[in-house]
């Protein structure tokens, strides 16, 4: 079975949900950072306009700033629950902040409470971003095929900036509408009720019609799901050092960059003499025509590499502040808005090098699926939502300090930007390349198999994988791959008219092998399909490299361990989860107790005393493998003389927590249950687990 690829086709409906979803909280919340001048005057009063607009500035900066607390916590709702439901819930969130804002009462009617509620809605605001985004990432990118994840996760990355053009067009349109003074008095609340209304919608839609991510899906079936993604990222010092190198030398150095391309561009058009609605016009078409850039190098970077498009879309941006900012101050007076419109339109062009589907996809192969939404979340909005947002603020505040505004931007968004970009330029690596299923390829859950030539007989086989505690044997010929063994077929086989000399290329089961680079979920549901204890692994070259088991697959050991820690499974008795026994005689000939565990598909069972019906020994398929290898004639012999005398076994009062116990402690799969010498149930760690 080879590798299975999924089609951009059946990536283009999630795609949209996840632009949508994403675009939506982009537009919520930065139809604030548009409006904050006009904000700043309802919200924070003061006689002292640079004041006012620090505070406005301030609030919008504490959404930012509370980006990376809300990336922790839905993110930790994706790895642990899902990345759907942290999608959901987060933009569920983001509503909520926006039509809050929306009917918030201004300092006027309500004084300081006014901009306290602006500070709360805010860091919901900022809380909510934090986590979807990351999710929406994730998402998508858990959708992707490896060879387009740049292209196609690029889509995301024309959110933000198609969010924030949307808010200045609303804020355009409501400010033409209701002309400038009333807009400033209440028409700017549409441009929230508008942007609030509209989530619930898309909302929705993913709600119904959306599904989980085969990626997180086959953590959970495989129960590799984390319990503490959190801790996992700031305790294990490789993924901590993954984190430094993005959040410092990438998604950091790249935030001051973004936010002066596209946000405080437009509060320097307005601080030169340009109103408000005319500086959001120009961002939003200047923004609009370069949209194609955020796909195009993210395509771009799935050609030549993700490295090389960052450090230039770092680099150039930075270098090319001085430039555009010194020659723009020549056309406020009078206003050249053709002139503001070409150079803004530069900045937007070079914002879409570095902020591309090329970082979406460095930030998803940096990081392994079991802590994916965290760690991109939290590193995207570390980066930018401390550096990227603080960018107002810091070039307003060194404003005040040195009475140079074209200064203050240098000292921020090119000089800050080049230093933190040494990191990754000289630290970095390429990630193109690697499958976001490469930590869950078959090759990764593969041990090493027991291969057996075609020629070796069902004796000697039996008597292998009974030394070698191997259930599944892989039979090659001339270093080909023809199939597997079992031991319950081999049982099989004995007791249906075979021999002890019968050689394996007569009873093989040509059961398809699994490539080394195939899903390990497609591997699990051939083994589910077919009943099998295990199926076979080769490389590119059909030569065998290991065998897949699902007791290994399905981590039973440590699920078993830790759940022996939860107070639950003290609660839980035995004869709840329970099976009917199957019971032989001691007196039953080896013949039909394999019989007996061949027709009834189990591996395990009571032995009873045909006088008493009392438990006497126990007896598995492993035992008999070891008893028959050897010795046809001990078919006919009576199983009292081979069966395991010392009993471990339950009573149905037992709590499952002792049963785990007597499982891990004496390395066993079967207890049978026993009340008064008799038995009345058979547990197994697969019914064991279902329960856990």
């Amino acid at each position: 079975m080879k590798e299975k690829t999924t089609s951009f086709r059946q990536v283009l409906p999630v795609a949209t949900v996840s632009w949508s979803g994403a675009l939506l909280e982009w537009l919520d919340f930065y139809t604030y950072a548009i409006l904050a001048k006009v904000l700043a005057s309802i919200y924070f009063p003061s006689h002292d306009p640079i004041a006012s607009l620090l505070a406005a500035f301030a609030a919008l900066a504490i959404g930012f700033l509370f980006r990376p607390l809300g990336a922790l916590m839905f993110g930790k709702i994706g790895d642990q629950y899902g990345r759907k439901i942290a999608f959901l819930t987060a933009i569920t969130m983001m509503m909520l902040g926006t039509l809050g804002i929306a009917v918030l009462p201004g300092y006027a009617s309500i004084g300081v409470l006014a901009s306290i509620g602006i500070f709360l809605l805010r860091i919901i605001q900022g809380l909510a971003l934090g986590g979807g985004y990351g999710a929406a990432i994730t998402y998508l990118g858990e959708f992707t095929p490896d060879r387009v994840r740049g292209l196609v996760t690029g889509f995301l990355f024309t959110t933000p900036a198609f969010g924030m053009a949307i808010a200045g067009n609303l804020a355009s349109l409501f400010q033409g509408y209701f002309g400038i003074e009333l807009f400033k008095s209440y028409g700017w609340r549409w441009c929230f009720v508008v942007a609030g209304l509209i989530v619930f919608v898309v909302a929705l839609i993913i709600h119904i019609f959306y599904k989980e991510t085969p990626i997180f899906t086959t953590l959970k079936q495989i129960r590799r799901v984390t319990s503490a993604p959190i801790k996992e990222l700031f305790t294990n010092k490789h993924y901590l050092w993954l984190f430094l190198l993005a959040w410092i030398g990438v998604i950091g150095a790249h935030g001051p960059i973004w936010y002066t391309n596209q946000l405080y561009v437009s509060y320097f058009m307005q601080d030169n003499g340009l109103p408000a609605g005319d500086a959001g016009k120009i961002l939003a078409y200047a923004t609009y025509v370069v949209l194609w850039t955020y796909l195009f190098f993210g395509w771009l970077s799935d050609k030549i590499g993700r490295k090389p498009v960052l450090i230039f879309g770092i680099y150039a941006n930075a270098l090319i502040f001085p430039l555009i900012f010194y020659v723009m101050k020549g056309y406020f007076n009078p206003p050249d808005y053709t002139a503001l419109f070409l150079l803004t339109a530069v900045l937007t062009f070079m914002n879409g090098i570095g902020y591309s589907g090329a970082m979406s996809a460095m930030l998803l192969e940096l990081f392994p699926s079991r802590i994916r939404t965290t760690a991109v979340g939290f590193t995207y909005n570390m980066g930018y939502g401390v550096f990227g947002g603080l960018t107002p603020f810091m070039i307003t505040a060194f404003f005040k300090l040195t009475g140079n505004q074209y200064l203050s931007i240098i000292l921020w968004s090119t000089c800050l930007p080049m230093i933190m970009g040494l990191l990754y330029l000289i630290k970095g690596w390429e990630t193109k390349g690697k499958t976001l299923w490469e930590e869950l390829s078959a090759e990764k859950f593969a041990k090493p198999a027991l291969i057996l030539p075609a020629s070796t007989t069902i004796g000697e086989a039996m008597k292998k994988m009974k030394i070698e505690g191997q259930r599944v044997g892989i039979v090659s010929e001339n270093h080909k791959y023809l199939g597997i063994v079992e031991e319950r077929q081999l049982l099989g086989a004995l007791v249906g008219g075979h021999t002890l000399n019968t050689p394996l290329q007569k009873v093989t089961l040509p059961i398809e092998a699994v490539e080394h680079k195939a899903r390990i979920i497609d591997a699990v549901v051939i083994i589910n399909q077919q009943g099998l204890k295990g199926i076979a692994v080769v490389d590119e070259d059909a030569k065998i490299t290991g065998v897949i088991e699902p007791r290994y697959v399905f981590n039973e050991v440590a699920i078993i361990n830790a759940s022996m820690k939860k107070p639950f499974t003290e609660r839980i008795k035995v004869d709840e989860f329970m099976s009917k026994p199957i019971t032989v005689e001691d007196s039953t000939k080896l013949r039909d107790v394999a019989k007996i565990l061949v027709q009834t598909n189990v591996g395990f069972l009571p032995v009873i005393s045909k006088e008493t019906g009392k438990i006497v020994g126990v007896i598995s398929e492993k035992d008999l493998m070891g008893d028959l290898c050897c010795d046809e004639a001990n078919l006919e012999k009576p199983v009292k003389e081979f069966m395991i005398k010392d009993v471990i076994s339950v009573t149905p009062e037992s709590s499952l927590k002792e049963a785990l116990e007597k499982f891990i402690n004496n390395n066993i799969r079967h207890l049978p249950v026993v009340k008064d010498l008799r038995v009345i149930g058979v547990i197994s760690v697969k019914d064991a687990l279902k329960v856990v």
